[in-house]
């Protein structure tokens, strides 16, 4: 069954990215935009939660 996502917003003026949805079913929040894909980024991002890439 496919997920039920609410536009959630975005602070974007530009193209709409990155913009957040909200996964009705289980409350996730789902961020579209470009991938993170620095290191430390990533290991700031870490501690705040379960992260998945796809």
């Amino acid at each position: 069954m496919a997920r039920q996502l609410r536009f959630t917003g975005t602070e974007s003026k530009v193209d709409g990215c990155p913009a957040l949805h909200t996964d009705e079913g289980t409350g996730e929040i789902t961020v579209q935009g470009t991938p993170v894909t620095d290191p430390e980024d990533l290991a700031q991002l870490q501690h705040l939660g379960r992260t998945r890439q796809r």
